[in-house]
């Protein structure tokens, strides 16, 4: 757990820490993958993370969820990225969201599905930011998605317009090597110290990575 007294330190160590683990992947295998989500937190650190020094032209982005919207919507998170963090240096990532010309998140499942498996796991680390709720990706609080261990992605409802989402299934998170997860402010600060103690996963999904067994997931706090 990693403490700064600014919300800027906070999202730069995080960002230097991925570029930490992406240099490490690449110079192990010559390739690196990246999960990203969308967000206030995302918007505050793709900008920064894109300046990074890195080989991106063989590091992979991925989403870790989206909105069922077309990618031009401004609630895309396939937008944000493009805008935000596939800029610079970064330009030449690749990039593979999560939208598809599919009606409905549900009937996409499959599609999505290969997506990954193509992108190859377990992935490098994901990048997360955490809700007001506790909500991780688009794995809400008392929602079934939080039960999917066998799929790679699952369908999920938001109680906020647009209601429709894909995620990475809890199971995919847990074949993420490292998680990195800035928490800022006081208010998120205290959903976690509520996530932190014992209790079911589905009141705060956050759970699903501060305790998991095989991912190792890294905080980065300032109130």
């Amino acid at each position: 757990m990693n403490e700064f007294s600014s919300g800027d330190q906070a999202i730069g160590a995080a960002a230097t820490r991925l570029e930490q683990i992406l240099k490490q992947s690449l110079a192990r295998r010559g390739k690196a993958s990246l999960g990203v989500c969308g967000g206030r937190t995302a918007s505050a650190l793709f900008p920064v993370l894109s300046q990074c020094h890195l080989d991106w032209a063989n590091v992979h982005i991925f989403l870790v969820d989206e909105r069922w919207v077309p990618i031009d919507d401004d609630d895309s998170n396939e937008r944000l990225v493009r805008g935000l963090l596939l800029q610079g240096p970064a330009t030449v990532a690749r990039f593979c969201g999560l939208k598809t010309r599919h009606a409905s998140a549900k009937n996409a499942l499959n599609e999505v599905e290969q997506r990954l498996i193509d992108l190859g796991v377990p992935f490098d680390v994901v990048f997360l930011g955490m809700g007001d709720d506790g909500h991780i990706a688009s794995l809400f609080p008392g929602g079934g998605e939080n039960e999917e261990r066998t799929r790679l992605v699952a369908a999920s409802t938001a109680l906020i317009q647009p209601v429709e989402r894909i995620s990475l299934s809890p199971g995919a998170l847990g074949q993420a090597r490292h998680v990195v997860l800035p928490i800022i402010g006081a208010a998120k600060r205290a959903v976690l110290d509520k996530a932190l103690t014992p209790g079911p996963v589905s009141r705060f999904p956050v759970r699903h990575v501060l305790t998991s067994q095989s991912t190792s997931c890294e905080l980065f706090l300032a109130l």
